[in-house]
């Protein structure tokens, strides 16, 4: 055979290698798109992928509102709350989420919490979203949530806050910790620069691919430094919690919060003890309940594996045990309340 010839053969081959690859991205690229059609995400685009003036992420806060229905991540219910119904919904971020451990806290409280009290219905709904932070919860609470009518909120919220004053190079932790939330790591693709981000636009199985790899990196991703002094952000993080609790109160709705678990490597940075602390002031200050999850919850073996706040199903199962007592006691007050006691 000639060079030409040789040459010639070559670049057949890696256009055929081209042309396969582009043919096999196609072909998971629609397969992609058809499983989140059957799974209620739409084809195209994602009807529940959010984008708020305040906040920008990838997925849309629960409840999701689908006619007459408020759809969260363990189930929906109707707008109108049936007379013997009770509701506790579930704030925080990822660790209420839960998506590793393949079953949450809300789920497993829920199914005990109804074993508890047979004369009504109970229903633990998880309000969870990933990457989640108070003024989340605080927005999601006011605009979307009391629609449900809860009876009882639970705010399980720490690393979320204390992340804030980690972004920014020692400015100012803003009120609605947009020096965090407008970053690179936490910015939705569609709002950034860059060729990652235009095919991300156009491929939504990218989009998928590139946000997970991100979400691996955190919390070692190089924007930000979890050395940085906590306490910028303290005060606001206290606010918050002040504010939701004023918001449920003057809607009557019972608020419990909770402190958040962390392996041993990370439970005695001064950042995560003085946020945990924040939790249970608040609370005594308010006259609330509180579940000190934290301090249950020490075993590392409840959490998966190279990750710092993540439960496994074991750890799950045990922030549900440290829930369950402080919990039953706010559903029993909420049930003498509407009379179903």
């Amino acid at each position: 055979m000639t060079r030409r010839g040789a040459l010639g053969t070559r670049a057949g081959n890696v256009g055929l290698l081209l042309a396969s690859s582009f043919f096999a991205f196609v072909l998971a690229e629609l397969g992609w798109r058809s499983l989140l059609y059957f799974k209620g995400r739409g084809f195209f685009d994602d009807p529940r992928e959010f984008t708020s003036p305040f906040f920008t992420g990838f997925d849309e806060p629960m409840p999701f509102i689908d006619g007459f229905l408020l759809r969260y991540r363990n189930g929906s219910v109707p707008r109108e709350k049936p007379a013997d119904e009770i509701r506790v919904i579930c704030f925080g971020g990822s660790t209420t989420v839960n998506d590793r451990a393949g079953i949450s806290y809300p789920e497993l409280l829920e199914r005990r919490l109804a074993a508890q009290f047979p004369g009504f219905r109970i229903r633990v709904l998880n309000a969870g979203s990933c990457g989640h932070s108070t003024a989340h919860i605080l927005v999601n609470l006011s605009l979307r949530n009391l629609d449900a009518q809860p009876g009882v909120v639970t705010v399980y919220e720490n690393v979320n806050d204390l992340s804030a004053s980690w972004f920014g190079e020692g400015e100012e932790v803003l009120p609605d910790y947009a020096q965090k939330y407008k970053s690179g790591f936490y910015l939705g693709l569609r709002h950034r620069s860059g060729v990652l981000p235009a095919v991300a636009r156009i491929s939504r199985l990218a989009r998928f691919l590139l946000l997970r790899i991100n979400a691996t990196g955190f919390p070692e991703a190089r924007e930000h430094d979890k050395n940085a002094d906590y306490r910028r952000g303290l005060g606001i993080f206290k606010r918050n919690l002040r504010s939701i609790v004023a918001v449920a109160k003057a809607h009557g709705i019972r608020v419990l919060l909770a402190s958040q678990p962390a392996r041993s490597d990370w439970r005695g940075q001064p950042g995560c003890v003085a946020f945990n602390r924040a939790l249970a002031e608040v609370a005594a200050e308010e006259g609330l309940g509180f579940a000190d999850v934290a301090r249950a919850v020490t075993d590392d073996r409840l959490f998966v594996p190279n990750d710092t706040i993540h439960n496994n199903r074991a750890g799950v199962e045990a922030v549900a045990e440290a829930f369950y007592e402080p919990l039953r006691a706010e559903v029993e007050e909420a049930a003498v309340r509407r009379g179903l006691r």
